[in-house]
């Protein structure tokens, strides 16, 4: 396993949310993670890689900036557009009720 597929899977591993269920994949790729390069060259445990790992994908720039570029892209801006809707009948209706008060009390003077 080279240092592109290892960073893969522990990309995979970091993914899962359920923080349970991530700790029982990783015991899981334990045994292959052994066998990588890496391993064999700094003798890092699985449980160190992946807190390491979490810490540094979280503080890269790029992919704090492409998470919140992709919330932006899923917000949903169809009840923004209802609300704004709804507030502009609102008005209309309010300035028609104030004209029309108006158009009375000018008929008294």
């Amino acid at each position: 396993m080279n240092n592109i597929e290892l960073e893969n899977k522990i990309k995979e591993l970091l993914s899962i949310e359920n923080y349970f269920d991530m700790v029982v994949a990783m015991k899981k790729f334990e045994p292959e993670y052994k066998k990588s390069d890496f391993f064999k060259e700094t003798k890092m445990s699985l449980d160190i890689v992946v807190k390491q790992a979490k810490i540094h994908y979280a503080l890269q720039l790029n992919d704090v900036a492409n998470k919140l570029q992709k919330l932006i892209d899923e917000l949903d801006l169809t009840k923004i557009n209802e609300l704004i809707s709804q507030w502009g009948e609102q008005l209309d209706t309010e300035n028609t009720e104030v004209r029309e008060m108006l158009e009375k009390f000018k008929d008294l003077q």
